[in-house]
């Protein structure tokens, strides 16, 4: 008898497990330009961060389309920064360009992301991002001709995406994904 019941419970399990397979999933068209949210794990400060570093994300948010959850909050994300670059003359500001983004989709498929720049003009974006301001362009517009000189010797500021802070990207190329 315990047998049987045994035998039946492996049964039923193996059932239950073939089950997802056999009702099968749907295939979503995630189009070219779907946004995602992404929250940074790994801080990022273009004073310390250095080239061919691994910066790791997560999903902020689900991405749906058409009524599909495509990603998960929460699913691992990363990519490489590519580029760093210090402030330099006439306020210009620092930056930090991650690219190779890639992240996994509901069905176990590889996602590639659009870079994410982490500059003085995209900071403001960046929710939770913050730079040290430049001030050559004013210097030069309020103190002709000290200003001119003041904006050249002075240096942009740094940027940094502190662990927690969330960046917008994109999905550059359309893809397909199974929906469970």
């Amino acid at each position: 008898m315990h047998r049987l019941v045994g035998f039946a419970a492996v049964a039923l399990a193996a059932s239950l497990a073939v089950l997802p397979a056999a009702l099968g999933s749907t295939p979503v068209e995630a189009p070219a330009g779907t946004e995602v949210l992404l929250k940074f794990d790994t801080p990022v400060d273009s004073s310390t961060t250095k080239q061919g570093a691994i910066v790791k994300f997560e999903v902020a948010s689900d991405v749906l389309v058409d009524r599909s959850v495509i990603l998960r909050a929460g699913a691992a994300a990363q990519g490489i920064a590519t580029e760093v670059a210090q402030p330099g003359l006439f306020g210009k500001g620092a930056r930090v360009r991650i690219d190779s983004i890639q992240v996994t989709a509901v069905d176990g498929r590889p996602v590639q992301l659009a870079s994410v720049d982490v500059t003085p003009d995209t900071v403001p974006r960046i929710q939770g991002a913050s730079r040290a301001a430049g001030s050559g362009f004013a210097g030069i517009v309020l103190l002709w001709p000290i200003g001119f000189l003041g904006g050249a010797l002075a240096h942009g500021g740094q940027v940094e995406a502190p662990a927690g802070a969330v960046a917008t990207t994109t999905i550059p190329q359309a893809v397909q994904i199974d929906v469970p």
